[in-house]
């Protein structure tokens, strides 16, 4: 057991290590964040409602004022048990991050417990970041 909890902490230290700041990339290559759900079929249309009602508008705005490019959600039509997910697409880690905390920020603010009535839904979850090596057309210069 000792040894697995030197395992677990080395594994964190290198985990924190590693992310962030510390991650090597590329200006030329943006980032594409993804979060994977489950949820049950017959969920998908509350979650959708919300998503639609609450965050949808946020986004919009934050990617008009360029804090990222894009966002979007795409849904399962055959495939795995991953089937409501959402992608952003930013210039880099720290963009996204700042991104991140004025989003939840905003719809903290604007509409209290949304995000918890929501992932209420979610059976579970999971992130995935890539570099997005290439892309037509790409996106706009300076923002």
């Amino acid at each position: 057991m000792k040894q697995l909890t030197k395992i677990f902490a080395i594994s964190i230290v290198a985990l924190l290590f590693l992310s962030g700041n510390g991650m090597a990339q590329s200006n030329e290559e943006p980032l594409l964040i993804c979060s994977f759900n489950q949820v049950q079929m017959s969920d998908i249309g509350k979650v959708n409602k919300m998503v639609d009602s609450v965050f949808t508008p946020v986004l919009k705005q934050l990617v008009d004022e360029g804090m990222i490019y894009s966002f979007g959600q795409f849904e399962h039509y055959w495939g795995d048990e991953w089937n409501l997910n959402f992608w952003y697409i930013a210039k880099d880690m720290a963009s996204f991050d700042k991104f991140w905390e004025e989003y939840v920020s905003r719809v903290n603010k604007k509409y209290p417990g949304s995000f918890a009535a929501t992932v209420k839904y979610f059976q579970a979850h999971k992130d995935n970041i890539y570099t997005i090596r290439g892309q037509y057309p790409v996106p706009p210069q300076g923002k």
